[in-house]
C-alpha cells in the first residue's frame, strides 16, 4: 500500500513537472477563417503535438497579414502563419521578422464576383471596386498583380478591414469583387452566389512561396530551440491532417470553425496540401521578390539580399 502511495505521488510530481516545463508561446495567423491557418494550430493543440514538444501555444488570429506583421514587430506575437506576399514587403520595410518554413506551396487566390454581376470576363474589371482586407497585404498585392497583368489601370482597391467584411460587402453590392482564396468563398460558390472571374496563379512565377511560417527576429535569436519545437509541432500536425486518420478531424473542425456544409468541407479538404516537411525553394522567394518589384509593389533596392528574408535552419 505504501509503495503504491509513493508511486502515485511520484507520478503526480512528474506530471506537475512536465506541466511547469511547458513554454508559453503566442502563435498568430494572418486571419482566422482559412483552413490552412487554423487546422495546423488546432491539431497541434488538440492532438497533443505542442504539449509533446514542451509548448503551450495560445492561438491569436489577426484580421490580415499586415496586422500579423505589426503584432510580430511589437512582440505581441512571436511566431505565426502568413503568406510570402505579405512577409517579404513587410520585412523589406523593416519589420523584424524572418520566413522560417513553408506551410503550403499553393494558395488558390482568385478574383471573385457575384454571379449576377456585370463581370463575365477579366477585361470587364475596368473601373471595378475590389475589396481587400488591408492595403499592403497579400490580397492587395495579388490584386495589383492581376490589374497590371490585364493592363487595367483604373481598378480601385478598397480596404474593408477584414475577410468577413469583404465578403459581406460583395454579397450586398458594396463592392464589385474580392481577392480571396476558396476557403472564404466555397459555400457561396456552392450556393451559386459567387463565381471565379480569374485565378491569380497564371501571373505567378514557378516555384512560388505561398503560405509560410514566420517568426520575429528577436524570438529566433533568443529562443532558437523553442522556435524549432513550435515548427516541429506544426509540421507534425500537418502530417496528421493530411493522413487518413486526420481527415475526420479536419472535416469536423472546418464545419465547427468555418460553419462549412459537408460539401464545402470536403471540397476544401481536397485542395489542402499542407507541407509535411516545411521545406521551400530559395527560387520561390526570389520569384515573389521579382513579382513585387516588377509590379511596383516594392523597390528593387528594398531587398539588398534575399538571404535576409529567410532561414531554413528549422526545416533542414
Amino acid at each position: 500500500m505504501r509503495m503504491s502511495f509513493l508511486f502515485g505521488l511520484f507520478l503526480l510530481a512528474l506530471s506537475a513537472s512536465n506541466l511547469a516545463a511547458q513554454e508559453k508561446v503566442v502563435y498568430g495567423t494572418a486571419i482566422k477563417l482559412s483552413a490552412v491557418y487554423y487546422l495546423p494550430v488546432l491539431a497541434a493543440q488538440e492532438q497533443g503535438f505542442f504539449k509533446k514538444n514542451g509548448i503551450e501555444a495560445e492561438w491569436v488570429p489577426t484580421q490580415s497579414g499586415p496586422d500579423l506583421q505589426r503584432d510580430i514587430a511589437s512582440g505581441a506575437i512571436q511566431i505565426g502563419s502568413s503568406t510570402g506576399a505579405t512577409d517579404i514587403p513587410a520585412i523589406a520595410k523593416g519589420v523584424p521578422s524572418v520566413i522560417i518554413a513553408n506551410l503550403q506551396s499553393e494558395d488558390g487566390f482568385a478574383v471573385w464576383v457575384g454571379t449576377k454581376s456585370r463581370f463575365n470576363a477579366p477585361a470587364d474589371l475596368k473601373g471595378a471596386k475590389i475589396g481587400v482586407s488591408r492595403l499592403g497585404g497579400a490580397e492587395h498585392a495579388y490584386g495589383r498583380l492581376v490589374a497590371k497583368g490585364l493592363g487595367i489601370s483604373d481598378i480601385q482597391f478598397i480596404s474593408t478591414g477584414g475577410v468577413e467584411s469583404s465578403v459581406a460587402l460583395l454579397t450586398t453590392g458594396g463592392i464589385d469583387g474580392v481577392v480571396l482564396s476558396p476557403h472564404q468563398m466555397v459555400d457561396l460558390q456552392i450556393q451559386g452566389k459567387v463565381k471565379t472571374l480569374l485565378t491569380v496563379d497564371k501571373y505567378e512565377g514557378n516555384p512560388w512561396l505561398s503560405y509560410t511560417i514566420v517568426a520575429g527576429k528577436d524570438f529566433i535569436e533568443k529562443k532558437p530551440d523553442t522556435v524549432k519545437r513550435v515548427v516541429a509541432s506544426i509540421l507534425e500536425a500537418n502530417r496528421f491532417l493530411m493522413s487518413p486518420a486526420g481527415k475526420p478531424f479536419a472535416i469536423a473542425k472546418m464545419k465547427e470553425i468555418h460553419h462549412y456544409s459537408d460539401e464545402a468541407a470536403e471540397a476544401i479538404y481536397k485542395i489542402l496540401d499542407l507541407s509535411k516537411d516545411g521545406k521551400f525553394e530559395k527560387q520561390g522567394i526570389q520569384n515573389v521578390v521579382d513579382f513585387m518589384v516588377n509590379y511596383d509593389l516594392m523597390k528593387a533596392t528594398d531587398v539588398t539580399s534575399i538571404d535576409t528574408l529567410y532561414t531554413d535552419k528549422f526545416v533542414r
